[in-house]
């Protein structure tokens, strides 16, 4: 057995305890809490058992991937028409699961140093918890973050027509996985085939979202974020606002670390520009919507992030031995 295959034996049967844990966190949060009770209302919206999707937010609609999938789900565990309340718990714990371990098998597979990667990530995840009393969990978190975390691998990898078709797939979920689009920019192909595969990029998203929201609204639409007739910026005033759950803290401090760290290679370039690009993004929606800082938000971004500190972490070792020297072994 090479050192490489003990090496994602190890990553897999840590990935294991890790989604039996999510699975546990989750379904504690599978009923909402005392300050909302979206999380019960979104997951069941596109089962039969309920049928209000027609009753979620016109920037929901959208992502019918994760609402159908949970609904199906909810649908297959009701008896006569109800699903018991042990049932839906058990359901929504084995979603949340479901797709972080997709997650760490995508890590496991195509990732770098994969033993390191997954705890990191899994404590970034955990932040989104907190604080407890206003855990918010929907169904398009974690398909989200599965997507863009596969996109930007095999962009690492230079498999662009996967990645496309990553992206293009990863929009049914959620449309800011088009953001990794970007990343065709970052890359040693000729300018024709970059553009070539961000335009393709961009057209297959956005008729997507077209005949998306056809289906699903009864009228074709490209924007469907939530606006207030006057601007806020609140979540602005907060982010500057002294507190435990603070902003900086996110993705277990991941994202703040990650948007200081150098750029001296092309990825590092190209990761650091879709951080950028999303974090301004988010920014604009919060203050269009009037809404407060969710950490929720930044699980899109999470593995990356992580990804970028251990790619990072790395050259740093590397360049206090030497290239082609041994590091010491860990006491």
């Amino acid at each position: 057995m090479t050192n490489t295959t003990r090496t994602k034996l190890i990553a897999a049967f840590i990935a294991f305890s890790l989604c039996v844990t999510w699975f546990l966190f989750t379904r504690a949060s599978a009923n909402g809490n005392s300050k909302n009770t979206l999380t019960p209302f979104v997951f069941v919206a596109d089962s039969h058992i309920r049928g209000h999707y027609d009753k979620l937010v016109d920037v929901w609609q959208p992502r019918i991937g994760g609402n159908w999938i949970a609904g199906r789900l909810a649908d297959a565990f009701a008896h006569d028409g109800c699903l018991a309340d042990a049932a839906y718990q058990n359901v929504f714990g084995f979603y949340n699961a479901a797709w972080l371990l997709l997650i760490f098998a995508t890590f496991i597979c195509l990732a770098d140093n994969p033993v390191f990667v997954i705890p990191l990530v899994f404590a970034g995840i955990c932040y989104s918890l907190t604080p407890p009393d206003d855990v918010t969990i929907f169904p398009w978190d974690l398909p989200s973050m599965f997507f863009w975390t596969l996109s930007f691998l095999l962009w690492q990898r230079k498999n662009y027509l996967w990645m496309l078709a990553a992206i293009v797939l990863g929009t049914v979920f959620k449309e800011t996985v088009a953001v990794t689009a970007i990343l065709f920019f970052f890359t040693t192909i000729s300018w024709r085939q970059r553009w070539a595969f961000f335009g393709a990029a961009f057209v297959a998203c956005l008729l997507l979202k077209l005949w998306i929201t056809h289906a699903v609204m009864g009228q074709a639409r490209v924007f469907t974020a939530d606006l207030q007739e006057h601007l806020s910026f609140n979540v602005l005033k907060g982010l500057f606002t002294p507190r435990l759950n603070h902003f900086i803290w996110v993705n277990a401090g991941t994202f703040i670390v990650a948007l200081f760290l150098p750029m001296k290679a092309l990825i590092d370039k190209g990761t650091k520009f879709v951080l950028v690009v999303f974090l301004a993004g988010l920014t604009v929606a919060w203050v269009l919507a009037g809404s407060d800082f969710e950490s929720r938000q930044f699980l899109d971004v999470l593995p990356i992030s992580v990804l970028y500190l251990n790619r990072t972490i790395q050259n740093w070792r590397t360049s206090e031995v030497g290239p082609g020297v041994l590091l010491p072994p860990q006491s």
